[in-house]
């Protein structure tokens, strides 16, 4: 009788939370881009009757603790495959460490970029603040090209699971492809379409995530 036994259950564990992490990332991400009115016309007019209205700035404070928890989701789903990379590997790992990198970059970044496109509704709360249209325009474009530059430290991210796939199998290599060409694309992050690639890859890895754990679980095989 032969069994061969499946791979450590807390490894396993941490993927299936990388694949819960993943996909709670672009879930929130999502809704706080379409629900909040966070994005909308940038002429002065409607940058005063934005922060003059309560409502609009209560919708920016939940889109500062949306993408917060977007950010940390992210960590979660960084640290899973890490886990997923340094398989029967040594735990320093320079790959793993690569992609660990990559994820605690993109999310401070992002958390970053929040606070800081986030402070003027924060600031508009007080009665005796005076909102100057075109301040608020530099902490927003401060704030997104820390959001870009985020999105550009996913880069070590995405380019260790490629290498990771096609040298040692750790996932389907279908997954490997997808990250070679996001890597590509991240770049594009400056008109936004790279973090929109970004969305993608992590929910498309998030799956194979998800599919790979239940395929291991079941490979615990009696002749």
């Amino acid at each position: 009788m032969t069994t061969t036994s499946a791979p450590d259950s807390t490894a396993r564990g941490w993927e299936r939370w990388a694949a819960l992490g993943g996909c709670a990332f672009a879930f929130l991400y999502i809704v706080a881009f379409t629900t909040t009115g966070i994005d909308f016309d940038d002429t002065d007019r409607a940058v005063l009757a934005h922060y003059a209205s309560s409502s609009a700035r209560a919708k920016e404070m939940v889109a500062f603790f949306l993408i917060s928890a977007a950010a940390l989701s992210l960590v979660v789903f960084g640290n899973g495959l890490r886990t997923a990379i340094s398989r029967g590997t040594d735990r320093s790992d320079p790959l793993a460490a690569l992609a660990w990198a990559g994820t605690t970059g993109c999310a401070t970044l992002i958390l970053a970029g929040n606070a800081l496109s986030r402070a003027t509704a924060l600031a508009a709360m007080d009665d005796n603040f005076v909102l100057n249209p075109s301040t608020r325009k530099l902490f927003e474009n401060a704030g997104y090209l820390l959001f870009v530059s985020g999105t550009l430290a996913a880069i070590l991210l995405v380019a260790s699971v490629a290498i990771a796939v096609f040298r040692r199998r750790t996932l389907s290599r279908w997954v490997g492809w997808v990250s070679v060409v996001a890597a590509l694309l991240l770049p594009l992050a400056i008109i936004f379409v790279g973090f929109l690639v970004f969305l993608v890859w992590v929910l498309a890895v998030s799956v194979s995530l998800w599919s790979h754990g239940r395929a291991e679980r079941a490979a615990v095989v009696t002749v």
